[in-house]
């Protein structure tokens, strides 16, 4: 059985390649995308420095607070244990000052750089 209808060719709309590239190309409100992609870089540093600051501390928390238990009553390593966790303590509070900080020169200056997950959506196709 043959088909001797005449084939149709699908529509498949137009190409129209690109006249500009990323770094020439301006986003909305005039900026340029290489600093788009700058802002995404500090954010998504930021964003990993703080999270591995936050992993230190609760490391070296549980450190002091083995050497607490352990200490056996010892006064100088009692003392010890209790210096370390003061100091992740401060340094704990330091880095969520530094964020602050961040977020408020962010605002000040016009950037987003406290919010790498909406930048990294971004490169993920929905």
């Amino acid at each position: 059985m043959s088909n001797s209808a005449p084939r149709q060719l699908a529509n498949l709309g137009t190409f129209k390649p690109p006249v500009e590239n990323e770094f020439t190309q301006t986003a909305k409100g005039g900026e340029f995308w290489a600093f788009t992609n700058l802002e995404k870089i500090i954010s998504n540093t930021i964003g990993i420095m703080t999270v591995l600051a936050g992993l230190f501390f609760i490391y070296q928390f549980v450190i002091a607070a083995l050497n607490w238990v352990t200490s056996a009553g010892e006064k100088g390593k009692l003392e010890s244990a209790r210096t370390q966790m003061l100091n992740a303590a401060i340094g704990l509070i330091l880095v969520v000052g530094a964020y602050a900080i961040i977020g408020l020169v962010g605002r000040v200056v016009g950037l987003d750089l406290l919010e790498p997950a909406k930048m990294l959506k971004t490169l993920v196709p929905q």
